[in-house]
């Protein structure tokens, strides 16, 4: 569940993500890698504290995008242009030029990835929704079917295993090797993917028959409002960014 207790779990989801957008959107900006990496800190740190994600969790859910900033170093550290070679081996080719550019995206990956988790840890997608409709002005028509498939996100891993074990009573064999990986996969996507269809037409017949058909104005149970806490996190992500480019 989202930790919504908070300071930037109380924050409006809409103006979180936007927010979020700005940040990545400052991060093209910054041209060398120990920018990068204090840019990098300000999404760690507020995840840290005002978000009180603990440390454990926040290791355990970016770890494994680790290995796409170590690939992303290397091959533009070892393949990228440069003058100032530091070291070479047959077709590898390691410059300071490559080095500093791979860190740099690398680095500027992290962020990306940190300002994402720190959204999805943080937000309901309930409120989100509802954000969206009315600070947005999404139809509710979209908004509704989206909150919708969100919701039937999670009933997908059971209905998964309740394939695998229908498929282990009934005897059918699991090829070993890369063969039947593949084999394995289009044997559970097909009925993953009719009982979606399924699913769909069902929540699309039910959205109708309660008039969400984006013709009428529709009145909200819970009321999103913008407020001080709002533009308290505004304040503190732009300045900071905006400090960090202009006097690094």
């Amino acid at each position: 569940m989202p930790e919504t207790n908070s300071f930037v779990g109380g924050v409006n989801p809409s103006v979180k993500l936007f927010l979020h957008l700005l940040c990545m959107i400052l991060l093209v900006f910054s041209r060398d890698p120990w920018t990068t990496l204090v840019l990098l800190a300000v999404p760690v740190i507020i995840t840290l504290t005002l978000a009180k994600i603990p440390l454990k969790t926040f290791i355990v859910r970016v770890s494994p995008f680790l290995v796409l900033f170590l690939s992303t170093t290397w091959v533009l550290a070892a393949y990228g242009k440069g003058e100032t070679v530091w070291w070479e081996w047959a077709w590898i080719r390691i410059t300071a030029e490559g080095l500093q550019n791979g860190l740099n995206i690398g680095l500027r990956m992290m962020a990306f990835v940190c300002y994402g988790f720190l959204f999805t840890a943080t937000t309901d997608v309930t409120k989100l929704v509802m954000s969206l409709m009315q600070q947005c002005k999404v139809s509710p028509k979209f908004a509704y079917a989206l909150l919708a498939g969100f919701r039937f996100l999670p009933l997908f891993k059971e209905e998964y295993a309740q394939i695998k074990a229908a498929h282990r009573v009934r005897g059918v064999a699991r090829v070993p090797g890369l063969r039947g990986k593949i084999q394995g996969v289009m044997r559970y996507t097909i009925p993953l993917l009719a009982q979606g269809i399924r699913k769909a037409e069902r929540v699309a017949v039910a959205l109708e028959a309660r008039g969400f058909d984006g013709t009428l104005n529709r009145t909200f149970y819970h009321q999103m409002t913008v407020g001080r806490r709002d533009a308290l996190y505004l304040a503190l992500l732009v300045v900071t960014n905006l400090a960090v480019l202009l006097l690094l």
